[in-house]
């Protein structure tokens, strides 16, 4: 059956067909909606209300259980003037039919049919909120398809504004990928790293790698007691923070990296379908020295969001060779990483860039690392690094008079 129900017709537009309805000289009845159609409009709802998601079963004493659901009709079931929504070309059958009925608590039912409100609880309304919710449940009862995973938050806030990403965000994300969370209430279901230092004062980059660190062990403890097998990431916050979180993250458990994509809606948090093609990035190299066994430090850009300024590198770094990873043709943008695709393209040149420092520069112990980042794509700088063939890292913050300061390392 069609989910818009294309015969709710007079409702959006009292033409002709309300016309005719006024012609007729008898009331509609009250048509007996069958039992079959009563458990179809049951099971599409998953026993719980259309608009308050209240569960409708066991409710009683303990020794009897009844259902407490009610069968509620959008267009009204009579046409009489006291009947809620009633104003309709529809038979009686059609009034009985699956698609004009819909499940509701009792105070829900008693909302809609209230003469105060029936202004608000329109056809089209009820009739919108029956086919979300009943999608709905066809979603999130995909078991087969659906993978349990931990939720990693990072909890900040960037220029005043909070960025965590609330639970109806991250069940969203989540279910689009394929993926369900393991529960709120459960030891291994959501971990939130809380950063309130400001990062204006040094030691709180000091105090973030403690509090990464300490939930990150958590996160270790469980995926040694295999209670979970993928880590899902929520997180916004300074890049030198997530690159460190990135090289926390155990590579023998399956990441999945969520990047925030549009404020203030409930799939804010949802990766677009992927592109045919991802962004084509491009690595891009200048030395000022010959002697290439001699070079032990080395500067990475990332001209992803914005373009790293020459002058704003410290002065004590001037000299050293300089490779540059940024977008084919110059361009930048906070979207840049628009996609899943445009991710693992991202990652790809990422790990080359790294190949190539170590076999340009094999005797190089150090990254020097300013980045202009997406979130996801400054994770996945700390991700790559391999402990035992990639140099340390030390990580850079644009601070307030618009130069670059170290405030973090990798090492090990």
């Amino acid at each position: 059956m069609s989910e818009g129900f294309s015969i709710l017709r007079s409702q959006s537009g009292r033409g002709s067909e309300a016309r005719m309805a006024e012609k007729r000289d008898t009331e509609l009845r009250r048509s007996t909606v069958t039992d079959s159609v009563r458990e179809r409009v049951w099971g599409r709802a998953a026993a719980r209300c259309v608009l308050c998601s209240k569960w409708l079963i066991d409710e009683g004493s303990f020794w009897h259980k009844i259902p407490v659901g009610q069968i509620a009709h959008n267009v009204g079931a009579t046409s009489g003037p006291n009947s809620p929504r009633g104003d309709s070309a529809l038979t009686a059958e059609e009034r009985a039919l699956e698609e004009n009925l819909l499940l509701l608590c009792y105070d829900c039912h008693k909302a809609i049919d209230s003469p105060g409100l029936r202004h608000k609880y329109t056809v089209q309304f009820l009739q919108k909120k029956k086919v979300e919710h009943e999608r709905r449940v066809r979603e999130v009862t995909k078991f087969p398809t659906l993978r349990k995973a931990s939720v990693l938050r990072v909890c900040t806030s960037i220029r005043g504004t909070s960025t965590v990403a609330s639970p109806e965000q991250v069940s969203d994300a989540l279910l689009a990928s394929g993926l369900t969370g393991m529960g709120a209430d459960s030891r291994n279901g959501m971990f939130d790293i809380k950063l309130t230092q400001d990062e204006s004062h040094k030691w709180a980059w000091e105090a973030a790698k403690i509090e990464i660190d300490r939930l990150l062990d958590r996160v270790y403890e469980a995926i040694a007691a295999e209670d979970t097998s993928v880590i899902t990431v929520f997180a916004l916050a300074p890049v030198p923070i997530l690159t460190y979180l990135g090289s926390r993250l155990d590579d023998k458990v399956e990441v999945v990296l969520f990047q925030r994509h549009r404020a203030d809606s409930a799939d804010a948090w949802c990766w677009p379908d992927d592109a045919p093609d991802g962004e084509v990035f491009s690595i891009a190299a200048t030395e000022t020295h010959d002697d290439r066994e001699g070079i032990e430090d080395v500067i990475m850009c990332i001209d992803l969001s914005a373009r790293i300024l020459e002058d704003r590198i410290p002065r004590d770094l001037a000299g050293l060779p300089t490779v540059r990873i940024g977008a084919a043709g110059g361009t930048t943008g906070p979207d840049i990483i628009d996609s899943r695709a445009t991710l693992r393209e991202f990652t790809k040149t990422w790990r080359k860039a790294l190949a190539k420092i170590e076999s340009q520069w094999p005797h190089a112990r150090r990254l020097h690392i300013f980045a202009a980042a997406p979130a996801t794509a400054a994770i996945e700088l700390g991700r790559h690094r391999m402990r035992s063939a990639h140099p340390d890292f030390t990580l850079y913050q644009l601070t307030t008079n618009a130069t670059y300061e170290p405030v973090m390392e990798v090492a090990g």
